[in-house]
């Protein structure tokens, strides 16, 4: 109880002394309110853009590997391409032979893609748009949304029918409100396509694992129609994993069932990168890393200077308020008294700032969503640490003038006035 009385004693006292020092106090706790508004902030963007990547793969499903002729890489020092330029990229027939030998996947597919395709519909164009041509197993692999209409039937890929699903952004700006996208007859590449399904739209997110800008027609019928140029055109194959199976199990079946597709020796290396997603998210953990580095050493700094900043104002509370110290330790007033009731005073101040700092994070996050379209959040967690952050300031910053304050003699302490 009588601590609670000093805890509310020494509020308005710091109120006070803010109120009756303005630019002494905005200049002292601007520097703590910076320090928490960098740290808290970088630790939110962080948390808000390892969800968005964790929510990207899991969209995907965490069990597909991609057979390709380059590997994914995050390493940020040189990439040894000399090793892959003379591979062989990744081909239907492959993709075929894996379909039949391999017992640990529920779904092979062959893909390529072509980048800047065009899409027209009566008056209406459709530019840079990713043009996929697939195998039938291709929206299995993805486990795609249907939202209108229907995925390809095995014989229309087979077959190179004519037909195309539409990602939902592209379906939102060729067709108007109220038109049925389902059956109509667009242009791509200059060839008419039926369109036979829509995608749900998914929105953005920083992996770009996102449908909403591309058309998917059958492989088939995009190998008639194009003469596709392996090294432009991304060739991949795209293999998901039986439920019950780990992904390691399946990358080490992939990897022997491609030797032997490849015929490649025992000693001789794979001419083949067998690329999974947790690559990606592993590599954005370097670049996570550096910015909590830089986040928190341009928070370290705005501390470091709020906190000296404070120290100045607990020292010129104690030295106004050395007369009031003398007659408090006269009357009876322990040393710990004196010394929790300056650190409390202390710590008010830095939460004082701790709270002008979490709440430009808080206002700062609701923007950052409304532009970018990822969802930052300030956290509990991440708010318990700018809190705890503010008490230790406010400890180290006090702790020496509330010594000051707690050892005064208080006869020389009451005839200072």
């Amino acid at each position: 109880m009588v601590y609670l009385k000093v805890i509310i004693q020494n509020l308005i006292l710091s109120l006070q002394q803010l109120y009756a020092n303005k630019l002494r106090s905005f200049l002292s706790l601007f520097g703590i309110t910076v320090g928490i508004f960098s740290i808290i902030a970088i630790l939110t963007a962080v948390t808000a853009l390892k969800n968005d990547i964790s929510g990207s793969i899991n969209s995907l499903g965490n069990n597909l590997l991609f057979v390709e002729k380059w590997p994914w890489s995050f390493d940020f020092g040189e990439y040894p391409w000399w090793k892959y330029v003379n591979r062989p990229n990744a081909s239907y027939k492959d993709a075929k032979l894996l379909e039949k030998r391999l017992d640990k996947a529920s779904s092979v597919a062959f893909a390529v893609g072509s980048a800047d395709a065009e899409i027209k519909f009566a008056n209406k164009n459709v530019n840079n748009i990713y043009a996929v041509g697939a195998t039938h197993p291709y929206g299995e692999a993805f486990s795609f949304k249907i939202e209108k209409g229907r995925y390809f039937a095995p014989g229309e890929s087979e077959n190179g029918n004519s037909v195309c699903i539409l990602g939902g952004e592209i379906t939102e700006l060729l067709f108007e409100e109220g038109v049925n996208p389902i059956g109509q007859t667009i242009q791509v590449f200059d060839r008419k396509v039926e369109v036979v399904g829509t995608l749900k739209k998914e929105g953005g997110d920083l992996m770009g694992f996102s449908f909403d800008k591309n058309i998917i027609v059958p492989y088939q019928y995009m190998n008639k129609i194009l003469d596709l140029d392996p090294e432009r055109s991304n060739p991949q194959i795209i293999i998901k994993g039986k439920p019950d199976v780990t992904i390691d199990d399946m990358k080490g079946e992939i990897i022997s069932v491609m030797r032997a597709v490849r015929t490649l020796r025992p000693k001789e290396q794979d001419d083949f990168a067998v690329n999974k997603l947790s690559v990606i998210s592993q590599g954005f953990e370097g670049i996570f890393s550096a910015l909590n580095i830089v986040g928190g050493f341009i928070g370290f700094l705005a501390c470091l200077v709020g906190g000296f900043g404070i120290a100045n104002i607990m020292y010129v509370s104690v030295s106004e308020r050395t007369n009031i110290i003398g007659i408090k330790k006269a009357m009876g007033a322990k040393k710990s008294y004196i010394l929790t009731e300056f650190l409390i005073e202390s710590i008010i101040l830095c939460l004082i700032g701790c709270i002008a700092g979490l709440a430009l994070v808080h206002y700062g996050a609701k923007l950052a969503t409304n532009i970018s379209g990822i969802k930052f959040v300030l956290t509990p967690l991440n708010a318990f640490y700018g809190v705890a952050l503010a008490i230790l300031l406010g400890v180290l910053a006090g702790i020496i003038p509330a010594l000051k304050a707690a050892n005064l003699d208080p006869v020389e302490a009451i005839r200072s006035k």
